[in-house]
């Protein structure tokens, strides 16, 4: 035999047993692998690490580094033929000086088969006390020491060794033995329609008990599944292959010696064959180590062969990466809780399949894709580092493997790898693997494909597909939930019940939800009073309905834009907006009041050409200020239109009188202030889960709602009146159908909300307040002007001579001392009708009495001017209406 086959087949037999060889010849070894100690070879105290890999593979900063057998001639100070004579004493394995003759190596399979021969001749049938310990009374060949022998065959049908079992259970190969791609029949069947590979030989024994019609063998060990599995699906091609693995479960803070996570050995290899033979896989299961004779030996064998069947299934294989760890292409794979390339390389001297791994980045998961009118979406889900919480987001799938999708990620907590060329295999990976179930990715919160997007995200109810909100709103962290729903009905709701601003915060917040589903337009509640009269405290009642009523709330002190994306982010939903003139431009809010009510965004132009899509929502907000919004606005000489006001109802504040026992109103306060700071959010998340199965029954509630308040209307009620009275109704129906959550009865819900309208309408009046802004628009012009720019007809002082911009002329009766103004068509068009149509002007003027209409048009020819009779717009100051301030 020449010295390279001798060290060779010393070198194969002692994989996986270097520790024991190399302690037997006096090495003392780091306890822990990958630790540093004492070298065996030049005596360093902290210089050398056994890293092993059955290799022996070590390293030491002296000496160098090499496998088993150079540290055995590093230690004897020998070569490596002198070193293999060492290990070979230690194995049992035969000198070359022993033997007669020169062996071929074509001759070294018969030599093993004709040991196991010899060993085979020496065994008498009986029963194992290793398999007698597991329950299994089967008669097996024994050795005189009561161990028993396993024959392993390759493909052929030819002994390729055999393994060996102690009773205590511990296991040996026999020298010379070749394991890769043999493996022991247990049972005998007509037909390999079905065969089942097991790893070790109790568990294959088991298996055989589970599926007694299916061929059965056991591969030893973890490692040899898929040589055994290849050998198999090419010797029976249409044959059913199951693959009957062990769990090694660890749980997630079971480290090894490196700190690493340890992994489930036997599930990966087991899913892995499976994928590579096109067959299926068996997993015992549950959170726990075992095998399948674990399994049938804690449940018994009718439990054990029920859940062998019931979690029968096919590997998913990931596309774009390696089918199985015998597969010499590179892929991406989940190991240690990351992302990481492997690169198979094949080891010629032992044959085994060794893995060069790349870090990548943190485990991200494919979801699904994503698309919305615009673009198509990746799915991601991850752990962002530091944290606990799984992480969702959908990413462009124009930006996966650019930069703004890298910044994106690593925002929301991905650590990935800096080399370009191992961003590119991980976006390749990412574009090919994971799911690919449709998400439809919305724009904006609120009711989307059957379910409830909450602000943070978050769905409440079934929706027909996933979907995801792609969107982000200033207040998310603050939907959080504290306490239970009985908890905020005895503090909060109680503390509000008769107090009708409170109930009317609480019952805005109520509502937002229910306008999606009557199809209603958003509107909002403006509650203004002096300080100290209770509005924040109302406000934060109002949103703790929803979560911490700190963090939910916004502000006016934005652009117009920004509140219209959080109008977006709170479509279908509560928007509670802090104090109008803390830092507010008054133009700021008059264009925030505007746009956040009106429900489509503005139209923006994409880089890309063509424009952006339309943001829409319907919001609910509610807002405090110490002046009325007309008041403030109008201050810096700005304008509101009537549009706005029946959008944003001027509500005056009504302080809180029904103290509940309390003191007075200033314990009140504090007693509600405790009250939302600890009891939020419960409520919220309850009402639209009830919602979500009452769609019927919420816009029934609502359409009843509408007709009772239609019918306390009275006849002279304006449209804009009307229409603020569906959205009250609106408002008494979101808190009759909460009722049980709040505690209040029918009576204190419309005595409350009954009180706010009335408050309102002595705001606004019962008539068209457009048609009194435009009489109030006039009457300011006439009062300014009447006597500076109007000249006195017919008679006229030379001292008020000239008059500059001549808006006319006014005529004086001596009867009743009434002015009559003959206004220039221009100036009526242009100064007093200004910012309207000037002939609805006209005849809004002409109802409320201030204008001497004609048949046809809006002027008549009464004076001369310059000899000739004109056409003038004959006005004269309105009558007091003494209606307005009526209430129901």
């Amino acid at each position: 035999m020449r010295n390279i086959d001798f060290i060779r087949e010393v070198t194969v037999s002692a994989a996986g047993k270097w520790p024991e060889i190399l302690q037997a010849l006096g090495a003392d070894l780091p306890r822990t692998s990958g630790v540093h100690g004492p070298c065996p070879a030049c005596g360093g105290k902290d210089r050398f690490r056994f890293d092993d890999n059955e290799r022996g593979s070590h390293i030491c900063n002296q000496c160098g580094a090499g496998d088993g057998l150079e540290l055995v001639g590093k230690m004897q100070n020998c070569d490596a033929t002198a070193a293999a004579r060492a290990v070979a004493d230690i194995l049992s394995v035969p000198l070359p000086e022993r033997r007669m003759t020169v062996t071929p190596k074509t001759e070294a399979p018969r030599r093993v088969a004709d040991k196991v021969a010899q060993l085979e001749a020496k065994t008498t049938p009986g029963l194992s006390a290793y398999l007698a310990s597991k329950g299994l009374q089967c008669t097996f060949p024994l050795l005189s020491d009561g161990s028993l022998l396993v024959t392993l065959t390759n493909g052929n049908g030819e002994v390729t060794g055999a393994q060996v079992i102690k009773p205590d259970g511990a296991k040996r190969l026999i020298a010379g033995t070749v394991k890769k791609g043999a493996f022991c029949v247990v049972n005998s069947v007509e037909s390999t329609e079905t065969i089942v590979i097991a790893e070790g030989f109790a568990t294959a024994l088991t298996v055989q008990l589970l599926c007694p019609d299916a061929m059965t063998v056991a591969a030893i060990d973890a490692g040899n599944l898929l040589p055994v599995a290849l050998v198999l699906r090419e010797k029976h091609p249409q044959a059913r292959l199951i693959i009957a693995g062990d769990n090694d479960y660890h749980a997630p803070d079971d480290f090894d010696g490196h700190g690493k996570s340890k992994v489930n050995t036997g599930r990966i290899a087991a899913e892995k064959t499976a994928a590579a033979v096109k067959g299926e896989v068996a997993i015992p299961p549950g959170d726990k180590k075992a095998d399948w004779d674990d399994y049938r030996q804690e449940r018994g064998e009718e439990a054990a062969r029920e859940a062998f069947y019931r979690c029968l299934h096919t590997p998913e294989v990931v596309a774009g990466a390696a089918a199985s760890p015998g597969d010499l292409r590179p892929f991406v794979d989940d190991r240690r809780g990351c992302l990481w390339w492997v690169e198979p390389k094949l080891d010629k001297d032992t044959g085994e399949v060794m893995e060069k791994e790349t870090w990548l980045s943190t485990f991200v998961e494919v979801m699904g894709v994503g698309e919305d009118d615009a673009e198509r979406y990746l799915i991601l889900s991850w752990t962002p580092e530091g944290s606990t919480e799984k992480r969702t987001e959908a990413v462009p799938l124009c930006d996966i493997g650019e930069r703004e999708g890298w910044a994106r990620m690593k925002k929301g907590g991905v650590l990935v790898a800096s080399k370009t060329g191992l961003k590119s295999i991980l976006a390749d990976h990412l574009q090919r693997s994971g799911k690919r179930d449709l998400w439809a990715i919305a724009g904006a919160t609120g009711w989307q494909y059957g379910a409830y997007i909450m602000p943070d995200g978050s769905v409440i109810g079934e929706p027909q597909k996933p979907v995801m909100f792609n969107g982000r709103s200033a207040a998310a962290r603050g939907y959080e939930i504290k306490g239970s729903v009985e908890s905020w009905k005895g503090s909060v709701a109680a503390l509000a019940r008769g107090n009708p601003s409170m109930m009317l915060g609480i019952a805005c917040s109520f509502a937002a939800p229910l306008i999606g589903l009557a199809g209603a337009d958003g509107f909002g509640v403006h509650l203004f009073g002096g300080s100290s009269a209770g509005k924040t405290t109302t406000a934060n009642a109002a949103s703790s309905v929803w979560g911490c009523p700190d963090a939910l709330k916004l502000t006016w002190y934005s652009t117009a834009l920004g509140l219209v994306n959080e109008a977006a982010a709170h479509n279908d939903g509560f928007m509670p907006l802090d104090e109008i003139g803390q830092g507010s431009n008054r133009r700021a809010v008059a264009e925030s009041a505007y746009a956040l009510f009106n429900g489509v965004g503005k139209i923006q132009g994409a880089k890309e050409g063509g424009n952006r899509d339309l943001k829409r929502w319907r919001a609910m907000a509610f807002s405090t200020g110490e002046i009325d919004l007309e008041s403030y606005i109008r201050a810096d000489g700005g304008k509101i239109n009537a549009g706005q006001l029946v959008r944003l109802l001027n509500v005056p504040i009504t302080r809180a009188t029904e103290f509940h026992g309390l003191k007075d109103g200033k314990a009140h306060a504090d007693a509600m202030k405790d009250a939302y700071q600890n009891h939020h959010g419960a409520a919220g998340h309850a009402w639209v889960t009830w919602l979500c199965g009452h769609h019927s029954q919420a816009i029934e509630s609502v359409r009843e709602a509408e007709r009772r308040w239609a019918g306390l209307l009275p006849e002279l009620a304006s449209e804009q009146v009307r229409r603020v009275g569906s959205r009250f109704a609106i408002l008494e129906a979101a808190l009759l159908l909460s009722s049980g959550m709040t505690g209040w009865n029918e009576s204190d819900i419309r005595d409350a909300l009954q009180h706010s309208f009335n408050a309102w309408v002595t705001e606004f009046g019962l008539g068209n307040r457009e048609a009194k802004a435009w009489t109030e628009q006039a009457e300011a012009f006439l009062q300014r002007h009447g006597f500076s720019r109007y000249l006195p007809y017919p008679d006229s002082d030379p001292r008020d001579l000239p008059i500059k911009d001549l808006a006319g002329y006014r005529v004086t009766s001596q009867l009743n001392d009434t002015v009559v103004f003959h206004t220039w068509p221009s100036v009526f068009r242009d100064e007093i009708a200004a910012g309207a149509n000037y002939v609805a002007f006209a005849q809004v003027l002409a109802e409320a009495g201030m204008l001497d209409k004609p048949k046809k048009g809006i002027t008549k020819k009464t004076l001369q001017h310059n000899g000739k009779q004109r056409h003038f717009v004959v006005l004269n100051m309105a009558v007091d209406d003494d209606d307005e301030g009526e209430t129901l």
